[in-house]
């Protein structure tokens, strides 16, 4: 389902970093959990929407599943070997723990 950006309510939290996107994950002021948004652009007017793709219960959770849906959305769709895809998951779970180490 799509919804305009702006339907997000001004109490919840929106986490955004670039090396997530077109993702974000926004935690509800009201409920306690987090739901996965991604960033789409529709149509001929180019008229910006956002998905909605799962609510996790905690934020380890809600990693986890942008890491996946990155992954599925890789650029290249065909691997020639597992280890060419291994490496590509690799190459995810490090850039998600740069995100994650303070």
């Amino acid at each position: 389902m799509l919804r305009s950006p702006k339907s997000i309510p001004s109490s919840d939290t929106i986490i955004e970093d670039p090396k997530i996107e077109p993702f974000f994950i926004v935690k509800s002021s009201t409920g306690g959990g987090y739901v996965i948004y991604e960033r789409v652009i529709v149509g001929e007017s180019q008229k910006a929407y956002i998905k909605t793709h799962a609510y996790p219960g905690t934020f380890n959770s809600a990693l986890k599943i942008v890491s996946r849906k990155l992954l599925n959305q890789a650029d290249n769709k065909h691997f020639s070997s597992i280890k060419e895809y291994i490496q590509t998951f690799e190459d995810l779970v490090e850039k998600m723990k740069t995100i994650t180490e303070l």
